[in-house]
């Protein structure tokens, strides 16, 4: 029996067919295997196995009995063997996991882009969000993870049902969104609907912002999550200590929240599909107050003369301005013109703080843009540190008391 220890992990390979026959002798050559690296987590890779019965799964059943609380993984498994262990309730006895189905994309239309992933049109009812390269499976399986349970809780949303790999590049196949476009390329290619779909994606933002998910497990603290990117910054050494300390001040005085934060849900990451929205990257959703999603409109909006930018949101410049204008009318349900001013100072706030967090959420960007943002924080954000938390005070008079 082959195995091998990398990345700090045992991975034990199962191979042909585990039956009566051979399970005692597979079951003492595991136990060998164990016995000579007791601390490591193991893991089963499955992708030469073709067959196990009920003899061999008590095989791996006396591993995860031995290993517990920890969960073993099983991983690689084809779609026959896999049922195998779900029908059986080895799913949630284990971490077990399907093997990765190969696809081509040759060919495919792209109908969205941004900064981790290109979402690709395959057929008239499916998608792909194949996600670039160095970006890991386990945060694939998070959004669709993540896309269930915004689903259940009431999102507009479509689930993931597969996981896929296009040469080295990971991604996630969706269902269910034929005749739909991002939110972005639909007011570009229909300016006269501008209103209406204006109208629906901010209700949809609403939702997002009334959802309790705090205790539905698996999603974290966007709070949390703001500060370990603020010590990543300091850690990489972009900015000094003192400064990510104004960072960590400024994040650590946001008012709590339980309810959804969506941390990217701008026009070129929505889908728009006979007349309803539907919401489908779901890989960074966590809770906490809503300014966490206002600050990235405010942050696209900083830089929407950006020709990039503007790809990734299907909007010219002009466009994405009226949008975010629009979104803050709606959003705050108001038409002064006194109150929007303060409130896209509020909000510029945070559209900077966001930018100097930038590099940590999209750690694949380039040095150099990485170096922009660093400076765009030094030269906008620290010298007016103090006009930034007096607008951390003002968020319960705009949002209101959870």
């Amino acid at each position: 029996m082959e195995f091998k220890t990398d990345d700090g992990k045992l991975t034990i390979a199962l191979e042909g067919e585990i039956d009566s026959c051979n399970a005692k002798a597979v079951g003492e050559e595991v136990r060998e295997i164990l016995a000579a690296h007791r601390q490591m987590p193991v893991v089963f890779d499955a992708s030469g196995l073709h067959y196990i019965s009920s003899a061999g799964l008590r095989v791996l059943l006396g591993v995860q009995k031995l290993k517990a609380p920890e969960k073993v993984t099983v991983q690689n498994l084809t779609r026959g063997i896999y049922e195998i262990f779900d029908e059986t309730g080895f799913t949630d006895l284990m971490d077990v996991k399907r093997r990765v189905r190969e696809i081509c994309l040759e060919g495919a239309k792209v109908i969205g882009e941004g900064q981790s992933s290109t979402v690709y049109r395959i057929d008239r009812e499916t998608i792909v969000k194949l996600y670039k390269q160095g970006v890991p499976l386990a945060k694939i399986e998070q959004e669709k993870d993540f896309s269930k349970k915004a689903f259940v809780a009431g999102i507009p949303t479509v689930i993931s049902y597969d996981l896929v790999k296009c040469g080295d590049n990971y991604g996630a196949v969706f269902e269910m969104v034929d005749h739909a476009d991002t939110v972005g390329h639909t007011l570009t290619a229909h300016p006269d609907q501008f209103d209406s779909i204006m109208r629906k994606f901010v209700d949809a933002y609403r939702l997002i912002h009334h959802t309790n998910i705090e205790d539905m497990g698996g999603f974290v603290s966007l709070k949390d999550t703001w500060m370990r990117w603020a010590d990543g910054m300091q850690a990489n050494g972009s900015f000094l200590p003192a400064e990510c300390d104004m960072l960590r001040r400024m994040i650590d005085a946001i008012p709590e929240r339980p309810t959804m934060v969506h941390c990217d849900f701008h026009a070129g990451n929505v889908m728009y599909q006979r007349d309803r929205i539907v919401v489908i990257d779901m890989a960074d959703i966590g809770y906490g107050h809503p300014i966490f999603d206002l600050a990235g409109g405010a942050f696209h909006a900083r830089y929407s003369h950006f020709p990039t930018r503007q790809k990734v949101h299907g909007m010219s410049q002009d466009g994405m301005l009226r949008f975010w204008d629009t979104l803050l009318r709606l959003y705050f349900n108001t038409d002064d013109e006194q109150r929007l001013e303060e409130i896209r100072e509020m909000t510029s706030a945070f559209g900077l703080l966001r930018g100097a967090l930038f590099p940590m959420k999209h750690v694949q960007i380039k040095p150099e843009v990485r170096d922009y943002h660093v400076a765009e924080t030094r030269q906008h954000l620290f010298p007016r540190i103090d006009w930034a938390m007096d607008q951390v005070k003002r968020l319960d008079e705009f949002f209101g008391k959870e």
